[in-house]
């Protein structure tokens, strides 16, 4: 122990020998820049640049049927919409370090504006590859916000990192709450084509941004800080990186199908397009109440038990809800139960990136959200080629359970509480 009481920084490689475990992670062990207490001001306007851009990414899922139907596809290709969309996620890393040494305030504030001309556009292109191409522009935009609106949000977040990141996804998944059902009702009134009109809430959002985002002491406490390489921090913490990376992947088989293809699933059964979009959208509501409660008990109770409990409630009670799904609105709350729990996961593992590079909460983040849009893009692809085979009601059957194998990858993440640490055993 240091002379201080805290716990002497240990290598991956175990170089001091008085112990075997990593290094421990607090909130306190390393300056960052980050502001010392929490602010709430900052955290709702990165949180609304969240909301103002997630609207537009949420689309996909409701437009993969009409898109699929206009352009006579199947279900396997349609599914490339996905990976198009998130393959640009790759370059986050790079983006963070760039967003680090110069300013993170004009990536924030027009990927909103960006991603609604895109996506909005799509009921517009006359070929599968220009869907694509536009579909590759919005996850340009997707790829430039996200992470250095990550690191802002953990900034703002004080020693309150899980709560801070809680509000600040919640404005992403009430985006997608809301999304399914405004591009459902654009198309419903002004058909596929005309459905472009709805990217000027995007530009209006980006114009507020502009005056209301200020990022001039963060970025000034970036410029004055030492630059530390990344590569040496992620070698000296790779065991808990590559967990968490594990059980984000494997996480992603069981919830991939319901947030993309819940919409296609419900229609092939003969549901209305409304009913189909709202399902979707109580799926993401329930996300703004999981993500939050999710990341304000990992605070107080520590990470790993809350992603525990996420899985082990969350995956019985999607097979709950297709067993009741003929029910029609009475499987609704089952659904909506199921969301809080699988969606309290996502705030949480960002909030342990975080606590394991605090050095670096831009480009960690950006690598941790790389992956996870990866993950999402193969367990989509995967899942739409499985569908095709097999029935897409026989993949739902199928497919969620693997998340389960997530379970004993959680014992290998390191045990944390905001501002408070335990070794991991």
């Amino acid at each position: 122990m240091s002379s201080g009481g805290r716990t002497a920084p240990i290598s991956e490689n175990g170089s001091d020998a008085s112990t075997q475990h990593p290094p421990p992670i607090s909130d306190e062990s390393t300056h960052t820049g980050a502001p010392e207490k929490y602010s709430i001001w900052g955290t709702l306007v990165i949180t609304f640049a969240h909301f103002a851009h997630d609207l537009y990414g949420s689309f996909t899922a409701v437009l993969i049927p009409p898109v699929q139907e206009k352009l006579g596809i199947p279900l396997s290709i349609a599914a490339l919409m996905v990976p198009a969309q998130q393959l640009p996620s790759v370059l986050q890393p790079f983006i963070g370090v760039l967003a680090d040494r110069t300013s993170k305030r004009w990536f924030v504030v027009f990927a909103p504006a960006a991603a609604a001309i895109s996506i909005s556009s799509i009921g517009l292109a006359p070929h599968f590859a220009l869907v694509l191409l536009l579909l590759f522009v919005s996850g340009l935009a997707s790829a430039s916000f996200h992470t250095p609106a990550v690191a802002l949000a953990g900034e703002r977040g004080g020693t309150k990192v899980g709560q801070s990141m809680a509000i600040f996804l919640g404005g992403g998944d009430l985006a997608r709450t809301v999304g399914p059902l405004f591009i459902t009702a654009a198309i419903s009134w002004f058909t596929l084509e005309g459905s472009f009109v709805v990217m000027v809430f995007g530009i209006i959002a980006s114009v507020i941004l502009f005056f209301t985002v200020n990022t001039e002491a963060s970025d000034t406490a970036q410029r004055e800080r030492e630059h530390v390489p990344l590569v040496p921090l992620l070698k000296e913490k790779l065991r808990w990186i590559a967990a968490l990376l594990a059980f984000v992947g494997v996480f992603s088989l069981g919830f991939v199908p319901f947030s993309i293809f819940l919409v296609k699933l419900l229609v092939a059964k003969g549901y209305s397009d409304w009913y189909a979009g709202f399902s979707l959208s109580m799926l993401f509501a329930a996300g703004v109440i999981g993500g939050f409660v999710g990341g304000i008990l990992s605070d107080r109770y520590g990470r790993r038990i809350i992603l525990a409990l996420a899985v082990l409630g969350g995956v019985p009670l999607l097979y709950v809800y297709l067993w009741f799904d003929d029910h029609s609105y009475a499987a609704i709350p089952i659904l909506i139960i199921a969301g809080v729990l699988m969606r309290a996961a996502r705030p949480i593992q960002l909030a342990l990136m975080q606590d394991m590079l605090p050095e670096a909460r831009g480009p960690a983040s950006g690598v941790l959200l790389a992956f996870q849009f990866i993950s999402q893009s193969g367990a989509a692809l995967a899942f739409g080629a499985f569908a095709d085979q097999v029935g897409i009601e026989t993949a739902f059957w199928i497919v969620p359970g693997l998340a389960l194998i997530a379970i004993p990858i959680v014992a290998l993440l390191p045990t944390v509480t905001s501002g408070s640490t335990r070794g991991a055993t």
